[in-house]
This record gives C-alpha cells, sequence and structure tokens, in this order.
C-alpha cells in the first residue's frame, strides 16, 4: 500500500516496553503494520494495530477487544508452519486516544504473491500441477484454520508471501488473521443472502464471495470462494475480475456465468468443473472447506495438465504458423542515404481479381458499344442513296434475313474494328433502325445489351416490329444482323 501515514502515533515509540516501532510498511482500511525490533532480543518484528470501527461504542468495544484476544490466542495455538507466527498480543491507548488491540508477528523477508503476479507477464499462467504445488502450503493451512473453526475471510494474493525455504525454493507462507472469524460448532452455511452483523468483516472487493457484499454470513466456505479465485488467476494469468470500477465489479461478482479459467480461453479440463463449484453463487453449494476443495483438485490433476498442456501447444501451434510481417530491409543496390521502407501485408489475390475483372470488362463493353455507335470519318461514312422508282414491275419487299443459328452467348472481349458494308439504297421515308451488312463482330448487340443489363434481343424481330425494309438490289448475303437503335 502507498500509504504510509501513521494513524496510530507509533513510530518512535516503545509499544509494552519491549517492541521499539521505527516505521509504517503499510496501511489499510481497518489497521495498520509497522516495522520493529524487539529491545532484548534485537530481533525484527511485524506490529499490526487494528482500528475498531466506529459503531462499536463502551459495552461493545469491550465486547470487541475480548473477541479479537480470544481469536488470537486460537491463531497462536494453531502452530502451523505456513501460518505466520503470533508473538505477543495485547491493546493499548494510542495517540487517538481509544484503546486498540495489537498483534506481534514474526517479521517475513520475501515478496507477497501479487508482487510475484505482477511482475510476470500478462496472460502467462501457471499449469495446474504448477499452481498446485505452489499453493499447496495455503492449502494445509486453511485446512488447519478450518479444523479448528477458524475462517481466514480475506485471502488475497497481498495477504499470501513468497519466502525462501532452506532449500531456497519459494514456499508460501498466510498472514493476516486480524480479522479471522471464530466460528461456532454448528455454524452451517447460509443462502447467501441473508443479512448479518455480527463480529468484524472485512474483504478486498476484487477476491470478496457473493454473502460478503450482502453481508449474510461467513465461514470456511467463503474462503473456499478467495482460493478458488486464486487458482484462477494462477492459471490465467490476469485476475479473475478486472473490471475498474466497483460498481462493474459488484455485477461481476454477482454475475450467474462464474468466473472459471475456460471463460477465458484457458482449457483445465475436469478443474473446470471443480473451479466452478467452488465459486458457486450458493455457499451452500460450494465445497464446504479447503480440504473438501484440495482432494476435488488432487483427483483429477493429471487429467486437468494433460488438457492444459494440449491446449498451450494449440496456441503456440497457430501462432507459428501465423504470418508474421517483417521489417522491410535496406536494397543492396540502393544509396547509403535511402532509408529502408515499412512492408505490409498484401492483401488476398481473391480480394483484389474479383473487381478487376469486373471493372475491364465494363471498360471495354463500354468502348465497344462507343466505336460502333460513334459517327465514322467522312471517307468511310456509307453513302445512303435516294431511293429511285423501279419500273414497270415493283420488287417485293426483302425482310432482313435471320440468321440460321441463333448465336450463342458471348463472353465479352475487346471489340474488333467494325468494318461497314455501303449499304443499298433504301426507302425514302427512313426508318429509326440501320441494318448493318455481315462482318460486324456478333458480340456488338449482346455487349451493349449487357451493359444497360437486358438480355440481347433478336436483330431480325427488332427490325421487323419497325415494318419492311425496301433494300435496293444487289442484296447482301444473308449473315448476322446487327441492329444499333
Amino acid at each position: 500500500m502507498d500509504d504510509t501515514t501513521d494513524t496510530f502515533g507509533l513510530v518512535g515509540e516503545t509499544l509494552a516496553g519491549k517492541y521499539r516501532v521505527e516505521r509504517v510498511i503499510a496501511k489499510g482500511g481497518f489497521g495498520a503494520v509497522y516495522y520493529a525490533r524487539h529491545t532484548e532480543l534485537d530481533t525484527p518484528v511485524a506490529i499490526k494495530v487494528l482500528m475498531v470501527p466506529g459503531r462499536f461504542h463502551d459495552g461493545s468495544r469491550a465486547e470487541f477487544l475480548e473477541m479479537f484476544k480470544r481469536e488470537a490466542r486460537t491463531i497462536a495455538s494453531l502452530g502451523h508452519a505456513a501460518i505466520v507466527r503470533v508473538i505477543d498480543f495485547g491493546s493499548a491507548r494510542f495517540a487517538s486516544g481509544d484503546e486498540s488491540p495489537w498483534m506481534a508477528l514474526e517479521w517475513l523477508e520475501g515478496r507477497t504473491l501479487e508482487a510475484d503476479l505482477d511482475h510476470r507477464p500478462p496472460g502467462v499462467g501457471r499449469s495446474p500441477r504448477e499452481a498446485l504445488d505452489l499453493f499447496r502450503p495455503a492449502f494445509d493451512a486453511l485446512s488447519c484454520a478450518h479444523a479448528a473453526g477458524i475462517a481466514h475471510r480475506d485471502i488475497k494474493p497481498a495477504n499470501l508471501m513468497l519466502v525462501k525455504a532452506r532449500r531456497g525454493e519459494p514456499a508460501l507462507r498466510m498472514l493476516d488473521f486480524g480479522i479471522a472469524k471464530v466460528m461456532e460448532a454448528d455454524e452451517q452455511p447460509g443462502s447467501g443472502q441473508t443479512a448479518t452483523r455480527t463480529g468484524l468483516s472485512s474483504y478486498s472487493l476484487y477476491y470478496a464471495a457473493p454473502e460478503q457484499l450482502s453481508h449474510a454470513r461467513t465461514g470456511p466456505w467463503t474462503d473456499v470462494h478467495a482460493v478458488a479465485l486464486i487458482v484462477v488467476e494462477l492459471l490465467t494469468g490476469r485476475r479473475a475480475y478486472r473490471a475498474a470500477d466497483a460498481v462493474a465489479v459488484y455485477s461481476d461478482i454477482l454475475d450467474r456465468e462464474r468466473p472459471t479459467p475456460g471463460r477465458v480461453g484457458v482449457d483445465v479440463g475436469p478443474w473446470e468443473p471443480v473451479l466452478a463449484r467452488a465459486l458457486a453463487l450458493r455457499p451452500a453449494e460450494r465445497y464446504a472447506n479447503a480440504d473438501e476443495l484440495l482432494a476435488a483438485l488432487e483427483a483429477c490433476l493429471d487429467p486437468a495438465e494433460e488438457a492444459w498442456r494440449s491446449g498451450q501447444s494449440a496456441v503456440a501451434l497457430v501462432a507459428a504458423t501465423m504470418p508474421a510481417v517483417q521489417p522491410a530491409r535496406a536494397s543492396s543496390q540502393a544509396p547509403p542515404s535511402a532509408a529502408p521502407r515499412a512492408t505490409t501485408t498484401p492483401a488476398p489475390r481473391a480480394a483484389w481479381r474479383a473487381p478487376l475483372a469486373a471493372g475491364v470488362g465494363l471498360a471495354l463493353a463500354a468502348a465497344g458499344v462507343y466505336a460502333a455507335t460513334r459517327p465514322a470519318p467522312a471517307s468511310a461514312r456509307p453513302t445512303i442513296a435516294e431511293a429511285r422508282p423501279i419500273a414497270p414491275a415493283p420488287v417485293e419487299p426483302v425482310a432482313a434475313v435471320s440468321p440460321a443459328v441463333p448465336p450463342a452467348p458471348v463472353v465479352v472481349v475487346p471489340p474488333a474494328p467494325v468494318a461497314v458494308a455501303p449499304t443499298a439504297p433504301v426507302p425514302a421515308a427512313p426508318s429509326r433502325h440501320v441494318a448493318l451488312a455481315a462482318g460486324a463482330p456478333a458480340a456488338l448487340a449482346s455487349a451493349r445489351h449487357a451493359h444497360h443489363g437486358r438480355p440481347a434481343r433478336d436483330p431480325t424481330a427488332t427490325a421487323g416490329a419497325q415494318g419492311p425494309v425496301t433494300v435496293a438490289t444487289p442484296t447482301p448475303a444473308p449473315g448476322p444482323s446487327i441492329v444499333i437503335e
């Protein structure tokens, strides 16, 4: 904690005639921790002073102090290697004028589990076996406390310290039983919805159980919930609840979908339902104590480890097969002053080929229509002679001859130059349609109608619909006709 204000005015004082207080180590909502030295033994100790809640006055304050002493004696009697040892305890009247309880604890050198998690790469967790091996001392400590009828009620990474054991490997020690609760012999978990206000209640929001938010009955089942949250954090490398504001964290804690490793894509096989039960919303649906949770985790440790390693291998394989963007290197032929260019990943071919082909096709179709419909130069224009009467016998009207075989659909291709042959003289009454002689490519009509979104029509039928066309002799050879409106 960053706040090192000396709330109780203890720095420089000697507590109980034998603990010389030197500095503030940490401060929280319910008290402060000081570094002190035993004046006779010259050994370091940690002094934890508990702040009495403001709601306790007169008789209730005396009752609270007596309860604290009773709990301190019970914790001191545990004598478990993974629980920080209680050296001394008492109560004193400090600078504030109020009497508050204090506890002298053994001084531990190391760093908290919270600091260890903060120094790991984000999202890089431990395997189930690694997590269980690391946390096993805490399971043993809680098992001892629960068997003695004591619930910690504020388990979090900041209250777990990694210290070096005799062989050099880190060993986990459990701190801060200052707000522990001594359970009644017949006390059972409730629904988590009935509020109670007995004793001292405190919790850290990111590791709180639903019943703590509603001030319902707490106990070993509350510790089970907190332990499961820490195990999830060890496996995933990230806190189970990550919202920034308290309102969102409250909502997450009460969410029906529990924060198991599977929610963030970490496969732990049979551990998933075990942790889901330990994190159940209703206390009665959880494991009753740390022993039951540890037994459930150990029973399926091997398949959980195998599932986790298979999942990590799959993630590594996907990461290895993904193309990496390599930084551009300066060309050996470039001048020394030329800076290397950043490379970008080219777009997939399928993403640009289709639009390019469509664009080219439309451009070619438009060019073909334009070439066919634009006015021809004077030297190349077909001469339309005036119609001359033919005597003595009238000539039969000649209808345009349709090809014997309908033209097949033609794929749009670059149009060839259109050769327009001079047509025979036509009657004086001009028609809107001009029939061009054979030799023009049939693709022109199809391309033009395709451009307008209509199917190509039979040029003969179109010309016929306008009436007969009189063509002067000689009659051109029958062939495909192209009609241009």
